[in-house]
């Protein structure tokens, strides 16, 4: 194997736009080989998970800036006698899913009030389905320390046994 670039040829792969479909297959086959050079199996699904967790992240960001804007009443830079509030920059928030933590999601700040995005309401910090999951590992006999132990290696994030 050789040395890898600084950029991720996944990532190169990904940003690629072909106009036809024969265009398609000639980028997919050189990319995909450049890049099966400098890689092993576990950085493969390494840079997968990664890619997925991505593809969660923004249309998430996007959904709760849309939610924002309705909720303040106008766009950003917008001036309108509707606007009920103006922004105030943005707030950083991770959130555990079976895909693993999704980090960084912003989450916009308004000035004078308070904004709550119905997607991730205050205080929850994963999905339902992780906490379920836990749930039925724990009552199939599994000791609150060895799901800490689990979830870490599954979801990249620990549960501490009280919320087990």
């Amino acid at each position: 194997m050789g040395s890898a670039p600084n950029i991720s040829h996944m990532e190169t792969i990904a940003q690629k736009e072909p106009r036809s479909q024969d265009q398609l297959v000639k980028l997919e086959q050189k990319d995909v080989e450049h890049y099966l050079e400098y890689i092993d199996s576990e950085q493969f699904w390494e840079d997968l998970d990664g890619r997925i967790r991505e593809g969660i992240r923004i249309p998430l960001e996007q959904t709760i800036r849309h939610e924002f804007q309705r909720f303040i009443g106008a766009l950003e830079y917008e001036r309108s006698p509707e606007r009920r509030d103006v922004r105030n920059g943005y707030r950083s928030r991770d959130f555990g899913t079976v895909y693993g933590v999704i980090e960084d999601i912003k989450i916009p700040r308004a000035r004078n009030s308070s904004f709550t995005t119905w997607i991730l309401p205050r205080f929850k910090r994963r999905t339902g389905r992780i906490g379920r999951l836990i749930s039925q590992i724990f009552l199939r006999g599994v000791s609150p320390r060895d799901i800490k132990k689990i979830s870490k290696y599954i979801y990249g994030e620990n549960y501490s046994p009280g919320c087990v």
